[in-house]
Parts: structure tokens; C-alpha cells; sequence
């Protein structure tokens, strides 16, 4: 019976996590998955400590903790996640990928307390693997704001849109795959980043931006890869492209882009609206980007200096470093950061009358243990 597999102890660690209607629609549930296995927890509010004694100022100091709903137990390992909701659906639906590119769309299924697989995609053909046999890219699911459709990348120069039904198409385009015209997934298609750009490679994250009119999809890459060691002779080698999906149309052209960001980028966060762009995450530093304003960026460290050409402004208060942090916005001008060593700072994006980003502000909040993801209602 275990001649091939056998999973001696379940996975412990933690890797991604989600915050979305999952069981139900009158609650929001937090979804975690680490490795093979998908827990779903609630938020309970603990009212034991109450008395009569108690006055209703004191109501603000009730706790808060989870209780376990549901765990899952997939055959495969999670490599991404994220979270949307279908037309015509109460519930949030997962998007989940595995090696090499799978990717599988489940949801909640009160009637069996199971997952229900609504989309199952496979794109593993010998022509996007380029020859290659083994592959080292891990398949990255975003998804757009307005649940409009979800772009997987595979084999690191691939990128697969697979659009989501909407009020607005037309009953010839409604016809997608799955039962009938009533589902909620057109066909997906797939997009070589090289013929955008042929510089297009070595992808490092890629997100979503809010408020635009058509999903922009926007990719962080270094064209010509550096180190460390090699900044004197080679710096400046991260680039950014903002790529508008016309999904009906299935073109996308290039609509914003920009080249010498610092070698160190790590990650990018959309900023939600009213102000908009996106937070490029270096090691030593921290920027701002938007397409209708000039990029302001901040220094976090000395460690720029001799580094990087981009222009920085020093930020006073804080000395810290980047890598290997993990954030999230919980709200429109405010991200929760915590850093490699557990210390949790509070980023607020300060704009002026033009919702242009002029300014950072840190401000420490706590310390935790270490962080592996963060998810947030925004």
C-alpha cells in the first residue's frame, strides 16, 4: 500500500495564507496551507474573562483567538495560492498550484465537508518546457482585484491567463470550459513574455495593480543578473513592466515601464485606491512607483551607498533590512511588515493633495516569531 509514498508525519511548517469567505459568506475564514495540508480557521472572541463587575468600557479588552473549522489533505504540494470569488457564488473559491504547472480551482462543499473541485488545468506539455526536463520555477498565482482573471506563471517565461465569467460577456463568449454555459471559467491562453520583450526574464514577483480599466498585470524582473560581489561593474539591473490583459481580445500590450531599479528587489505590493502604484521591496531600500507620478524611494541602510545610482532619500528613523520580510496592507495607506528577525513595523504611505506618495513613516509595533507569510482583509 506504501510502496511508492508514504507520509510518515504531517507537515508542520506554514507557507501561505489567505483571509476570504471560505465556508460561508456571513464569516471570514483564515486558510493556511503548508506543503500537502490546508487548514481553515475561524476568529472566535473569547468572552470567559466577563463579569458582572465589568463595566461596557471594558468590552475593548475581550481576546480574540482561532478555532480550527476544517483541514484537507491534498496529494501534491502547494506551491501557490490565492483567493477569488466566481460569479454567481457566495463563497470565495481557492486557486491552487502544483509542480510542475497544475493548477486546480476548489472550493468549499457544505454538503460532504469537502473540497469541490470546480477547474482542473494541466500545462505540462513538451512545448512550453523548452527542452527542459527538469523544471526550478515555482508556478505563482495572482489574481486580479476585480476577480476578472488569474494569471499562473510556468516555466518562468510563460504566463497562463484563465479569465473568469462575467455579467457583461456575451453569451457567445459565456460558452467556457466546464458544465455547460453556466460556468464561471472562459478558456484559458497562454503568453510568451519573451515576445513582449525579449529581455523579459529571470521574473522575481508579479502582481496585480488596483484601478485600472482592464486587468494590468505588473512584473518585477532582472534582465542581467548581478550579485553582491559583482555591484561595482554591474548595479541597477532590476526592471519593472506593466502589461494591460484584454482578455476578450487576447492582446496585452505594454503600458508602463521602467528600467535601473536596485539589483536587490526582492518584491512588489500593489497599493490599493485611492492612491494606487505599487511598493517595489529591496534588501536596503524601499520604493514607490506610479505611472503618473515621478518614483520616490527611501534608503534604509547605509549598505546603498556605492550600490545603487537610483535616486534615495535617507529615512531617519530606522535602520533595517528587507530581505526575507513579509507584508501586507491592512489598509489603503497602511502595510504590516515583519522582518527576518520577528520585528513587526507599521508602514504608512503619506500622500499629499495629488494622492502622491511623498513620504514614509515607520513605525515599530511589536516583535514576533518568524514570519513566513501574512494575510490581511484588504
Amino acid at each position: 500500500m506504501y510502496a511508492v509514498y508514504r507520509q510518515a508525519h504531517t507537515p508542520t511548517a506554514v507557507e501561505f495564507s489567505v483571509y476570504c469567505n471560505f465556508i460561508s459568506s456571513k464569516e471570514k475564514n483564515l486558510v493556511i496551507a503548508g506543503t500537502s495540508q490546508l487548514f481553515v480557521y475561524r476568529i472566535i472572541h473569547d468572552v470567559e474573562s466577563t463579569s458582572k463587575t465589568d463595566k461596557p468600557s471594558d468590552a475593548k479588552t475581550r481576546k480574540e483567538k482561532l478555532e480550527q473549522v476544517a483541514s484537507f489533505s491534498l496529494f501534491g504540494n502547494i506551491m501557490s495560492m490565492a483567493s477569488v470569488q466566481l460569479i454567481g457564488a457566495n463563497k470565495d473559491a481557492l486557486l491552487l498550484s502544483f509542480k510542475d504547472a497544475k493548477l486546480a480551482v476548489v472550493e468549499y462543499d457544505p454538503g460532504t465537508h469537502d473540497l469541490k473541485t470546480l477547474s482542473l488545468h494541466f500545462f505540462e506539455e513538451p512545448e512550453l518546457r523548452d527542452g527542459f526536463v527538469q523544471n526550478v520555477h515555482i508556478p505563482i498565482v495572482r489574481v486580479d482585484p476585480e476577480n476578472r482573471c488569474a494569471v499562473m506563471l510556468v516555466y518562468g517565461t510563460k504566463l497562463v491567463v484563465l479569465p473568469f465569467r462575467k455579467d457583461t460577456l456575451t453569451d457567445e463568449q459565456e460558452n467556457g470550459v466546464g458544465e455547460g454555459p453556466k460556468s464561471s471559467f472562459l478558456p484559458s491562453y497562454i503568453i510568451d513574455v519573451r515576445e513582449l520583450d525579449e529581455k523579459l526574464l529571470n521574473i522575481v514577483d508579479m502582481k496585480f495593480l488596483h484601478g485600472y480599466y482592464e486587468p494590468t498585470l505588473l512584473i518585477l524582473y532582472e534582465p542581467n543578473q548581478t550579485w553582491p560581489g559583482r555591484v561595482a561593474v554591474r548595479q541597477d539591473t532590476c526592471s519593472i513592466v506593466a502589461i494591460s490583459l484584454n482578455i476578450m481580445q487576447k492582446v496585452h500590450p505594454v503600458i508602463w515601464s521602467l528600467s535601473n531599479l536596485p539589483f536587490d528587489c526582492t518584491q512588489v505590493m500593489a497599493v490599493p485606491k485611492p492612491i494606487g502604484g505599487v511598493v517595489v521591496f529591496a534588501v536596503n531600500s524601499l520604493l514607490y512607483l506610479n505611472q503618473s507620478v515621478p518614483p520616490y524611494g527611501v534608503s534604509l541602510n547605509s549598505l546603498t551607498n556605492g550600490t545603487t545610482s537610483f535616486p534615495l532619500r535617507v529615512q531617519e528613523e530606522v535602520k533595517i533590512a528587507l530581505d526575507c520580510s513579509q507584508s501586507d496592507f491592512i489598509a489603503y495607506d497602511k502595510m504590516v511588515i515583519s522582518l527576518r528577525g520577528g520585528e513587526i513595523y507599521v508602514l504608512t504611505l503619506i500622500t499629499d493633495g495629488m494622492r502622491s506618495v511623498r513620504a514614509f513613516h515607520f513605525d515599530k509595533a511589536a516583535a514576533s516569531v518568524l514570519t513566513t507569510c501574512v494575510g490581511s482583509p484588504v
